[in-house]
């Protein structure tokens, strides 16, 4: 049985997310998610883009998850 069949999520295959499935999963605007994909902010994959072709860009979704893990903050106590 392979991890997808177990359904758990968080160990499931890891895939590949276009800029509108990032942007769902960040909350984000589309431009937004386009921005920070192409900027270095995100780790991404970028195929093609020749002859005058914008390359398509993509994020994995496990280093999505894993950003977004090492970029959380701290709740403050509550003093």
């Amino acid at each position: 049985m392979n991890e997808a069949e177990t359904g758990d999520i968080a160990t499931a295959e890891d895939r590949l997310l276009k800029a509108a499935e990032v942007q769902r999963e960040l909350g984000v605007s589309r431009a937004m998610a386009y921005r920070i994909m192409t900027d270095g902010t995100l780790p991404s994959y970028r195929f093609g883009g020749r002859n005058g072709r914008r390359p398509m860009v993509r994020v994995s979704l496990k280093e999505l998850r894993a950003w977004l893990d090492s970029h959380r903050v701290a709740p403050e106590s509550a003093a």
